[in-house]
């Protein structure tokens, strides 16, 4: 357990996005047209589209995150709670190894169901982004008011579906939800595929080619810092043996030596002594906030290094103020001491469950 005020070192990091993603749009408005499937090839194969719009990102290597509209579509303006959510719908799918066309259902599903809001109230008991409703099996209230277990739950339920990447959407999110109004979940395709861009491109940061990804490659996923291990010193516990009076991040109890690794890309600010942190890393993420992984008892990353998630940064210990072995995990909104936020709520904001 970390005696120190646990500090999580700040974000603000631009997020070098590498990536061109394409959203391919149909021009058709048969439901019945044909079946296509997600693209890996890149953009410059990719045959003119009636419609095309391209999302510029850098770097050379393009991710497809293929829509084909079917009918008229419904534009909205999207606040940034509602896009936030859509990222988490987005993020999960990613962090479960499944193509941006899952992605694109999911959030285009939640915007007909809940307008993109993780609503406590619905028809009858229907609750949650999704509208998932607990006496058809969804799981409890909380479950389905949980963004993550939802977007789980509607993947695990998209996966069983024959066809689900080839057949149109709204046939698709139809058989995982069973709506009422079958057909409504068609008019967001397209602005599902605008935010799905958006959250994916700004995450997926590296990738060997567009297939990488689109075949499950993980690695432009977040992750957790440790493998198979569990929080045991929550956020903001309380007690004599932290400085601020609280503690300032989460432990994940485990022996020296447990590979340690980046949550996310980004870039190392520190990577050395942190007082009573011991050997530190900290690393400021693609997404503006700071990460902090302390009482390391071996570094393998340089300041000034940029990393990717899931990249070793260093090998756990029990150096500085500490009664064990363990990594003590923080996040912040900025690099000074004070300013950390819950590291359960971030990690679980990037699909994570924790």
């Amino acid at each position: 357990m970390s005696k120190a005020a646990g500090a999580a070192v700040g974000m603000a990091g631009a997020l070098c996005a590498v990536l061109f993603i394409p959203l391919l749009m149909g021009a058709g408005v048969r439901r019945d047209g044909p079946a296509w499937e997600d693209s890996c090839a890149p953009a410059a194969a990719t045959p003119p589209v009636a419609g095309q719009t391209a999302v510029p990102r850098a770097g050379a290597e393009p991710i497809s995150v293929p829509v084909n509209p079917q009918g008229p579509q419904k534009a909205a303006a999207w606040k940034t709670d509602q896009k936030s959510w859509a990222s988490v719908i987005t993020n999960v799918a990613r962090s479960r190894g499944m193509p941006p066309r899952a992605a694109v259902i999911g959030v285009a599903t939640a915007m007909q169901e809940s307008g993109l809001r993780n609503i406590t109230y619905g028809d009858r008991d229907s609750l949650g982004l999704f509208q998932q409703r607990p006496s058809q099996g969804w799981g409890t209230a909380a479950q389905v008011t949980d963004a993550v277990h939802s977007s789980n739950s509607f993947y695990e339920r998209l996966a069983k579906v024959s066809r689900w990447q080839t057949r149109p959407l709204t046939d698709v999110a139809q058989a995982v939800q069973r709506s009422a109004f079958p057909d409504a979940y068609a008019k967001w395709e397209k602005s599902a595929g605008d935010l799905v861009a958006d959250s994916w491109g700004n995450a997926v940061l590296t990738v060997a080619s567009g297939c990488s990804s689109l075949s499950g490659d993980s690695s432009g996923a977040w992750a957790l810092p440790v493998e198979n291990s569990r929080v045991t010193t929550p956020y903001k516990a309380g007690g004599g043996m932290w400085s601020s009076g609280s503690h300032t991040g989460i432990d994940f109890p485990v022996p020296t030596g447990t590979r340690v690794q980046a949550v996310g890309r980004g870039t190392v600010v520190k990577a050395g002594p942190g007082g009573a942190y011991g050997n530190n890393v900290v690393i400021k993420m693609s997404d503006g906030r700071y990460t902090q992984y302390a009482h390391l008892s071996r570094i393998t990353v340089a300041t000034g290094q940029a990393v990717t998630a899931r990249q070793q940064i260093g090998l756990s210990g029990a150096t500085g103020n500490v009664t064990g072995p363990h990594l003590h995990f923080e996040t912040r909104t900025g690099p000074a001491y004070g300013s950390d936020i819950d590291p359960v709520a971030y990690l679980r904001s990037h699909g994570l469950s924790v």
